[in-house]
């Protein structure tokens, strides 16, 4: 196998995580944008790239309250620009399920549907990232920099 393929993999595999599920031994962040097609897609992707080259236990997965049939081309195409593979994946609905078992949830100006002592202690909002139609490149570097700031705050493996 080429190296380039084993890079492709190993990218591919970090991002199916982040709309997908996770494994058992990490620990859950839940992304939860309106769509599920673009912030949250964008920041479990770049979540799960930046925790697996700092192994912090932890794998993120994108949800949408009212998702979208697709993830957009362009944010397909910018995500693929910085290495991450999004092209397989197709929002999903956040469950409370998720919610419960995250050990953080972050929304994107977005209301959960759920009583709110399942978020007490773990939620977050990220409602001031531009709009990722209107200015991607903005956007992508607003939602990095906030996750380098939340993974401060996780515990790294041992």
């Amino acid at each position: 196998m080429r190296t380039s393929s084993i890079v492709a993999a190993i990218l591919l595999f970090g991002v199916v995580g982040a709309l997908g599920q996770v494994s058992e031994e990490n620990q859950t962040i839940l992304f939860v944008c309106e769509h599920g097609s673009a912030k949250s897609v964008i920041a479990a992707a770049h979540f799960n790239r930046l925790a697996g080259q700092t192994k912090l236990p932890y794998r993120a997965i994108a949800r949408g309250i009212n998702p979208d049939p697709e993830i957009p081309q362009q944010v397909r195409v910018n995500l693929a620009k910085d290495g991450l593979d999004v092209a397989a994946g197709k929002p999903q609905l956040v469950a409370e399920k998720d919610v419960r078992e995250a050990a953080r949830v972050v929304t994107f100006g977005c209301k959960l549907p759920f009583p709110e002592e399942i978020t007490t202690g773990k939620l977050m909002d990220w409602q001031d990232v531009p709009s990722t139609s209107e200015d991607y490149e903005r956007a992508s570097t607003v939602i990095v920099d906030k996750i380098e700031a939340l993974m401060k705050t996780l515990t790294p493996k041992t």
